[in-house]
């Protein structure tokens, strides 16, 4: 085991936060397929303007986004009505040879200053500007070099982007830990915490600051055919705070007992230490890690008599109900209804109702 790791898991329970009390309320999630809406692989979501939300699906055959309107009950938020009105797409897009786009859309935030969208690709590392006829306007953040594609682990970089207006500031960060950082948590490292990096971009698209985060440690045996495990959605709060969901993804060879197990934490960088790209996380001071404070955590799984196997990907604010609490509303990936021997994925939104 490295050193590198000894630290963290000795670290690994969480900090009690100096932050004021917060709650959060899981609502039952539901299959998009009861409003007709066709299966694909929802990686993001961001919130537009009354209810409206544009999503991104990974696997399309051109980077862009889809537009929906999603109504939720003005008391309770529990969502009401879904509608999808279409997608738009970039007119040139990049693709391999199976007809996808190479991006690999990920993550979505909509950026009210210029009124464009910007969406984070896994496959390039890049995120872009597009506009609201989904083609790319030329723009982009200036993503640091730390987070360059040859420094991820593959299929393990940009899930996560999100964009607040209060305070003027993008974020990201990769889904597990950067190569430079030590090593993922998976099956060769039973129980590690993924050490990651959060970095904030300002409304000129320039990097401003960045914090270390540790995850939760992951499971210590049993891993499944697939086993994913890291952040997949961060959406930010105008207040300065952070929502970050953990995400553990297991799925057996035959599919029966996969599960997904995800976490939802609240974190404060606006009370934490500002690290720097060179700095290793070898040397980094432990108390320098965000303090994180656990708001929802919830499991879904492949059963023969209950299939609600939901894998989380995309997440953003939802409406504010008549009380003055926030909603957050959450989206799946079903892989585009992955389908194998009696079991047929399917795409569910979620709502969480935070606390005041």
């Amino acid at each position: 085991m490295k050193k590198l790791q000894l630290i963290p898991l000795l670290l690994s329970c969480l900090t009690p936060m100096g932050l004021s009390a917060q709650t959060a309320m899981e609502l039952k999630q539901q299959s998009l397929s009861k409003w007709n809406i066709g299966s694909a692989q929802y990686s993001g979501i961001t919130h537009l303007d009354e209810n409206r939300y544009a999503v991104v699906s990974d696997k399309e055959p051109s980077d862009g986004f889809f537009l929906f309107r999603i109504d939720q009950h003005p008391q309770t938020g529990e969502v009401t009505n879904v509608y999808l009105e279409g997608f738009r797409g970039n007119a040139k897009p990049h693709v391999n040879a199976q007809g996808i786009c190479k991006r690999d859309c990920e993550g979505i935030a909509w950026f009210a200053p210029a009124g464009t969208l910007f969406i984070s690709g896994e496959g390039d590392q890049q995120i872009l500007e597009y506009a609201l006829d989904g083609q790319p306007t030329g723009r982009q953040l200036n993503v640091p070099a730390v987070f360059a594609l040859d420094k991820i682990v593959p299929n393990y970089g940009f899930e996560a982007l999100t964009y607040c207006p209060e305070t003027h500031r993008f974020w990201t960060t990769t889904e597990s830990t950067l190569k430079a950082d030590g090593d993922a948590a998976g099956p060769l490292y039973p129980g590690f915490n993924n050490l990651l990096r959060l970095q904030a971009f300002d409304d000129n698209l320039q990097p401003v600051a960045q914090y270390a985060y540790r995850m939760a440690p992951g499971r210590t045996d049993d891993f499944g055919k697939i086993y994913a495990f890291g952040v997949t959605a961060l959406t930010a709060l105008p207040d300065g705070k952070l929502l970050v969901l953990e995400r553990e993804a297991n799925v057996t060879a035959g599919g029966l007992s996969s599960e997904v197990h995800c976490k939802l934490f609240l974190v404060d960088p606006t009370q934490g230490h500002q690290i720097d790209s060179s700095i290793s996380f070898q040397k980094l001071d432990p108390n320098h890690f965000l303090v994180k404070k656990l708001l929802a955590s919830w499991k879904t799984a492949a059963q023969p008599l209950k299939l609600n196997f939901a894998n989380y990907e995309g997440m953003c604010l939802g409406r504010t109900l008549n009380d003055g609490r926030r909603t957050l509303l959450l989206i799946s990936d079903s892989q585009g209804g992955y389908t194998k021997g009696p079991f047929h994925l399917k795409d569910y939104v979620k709502v969480i109702v935070l606390g005041e």
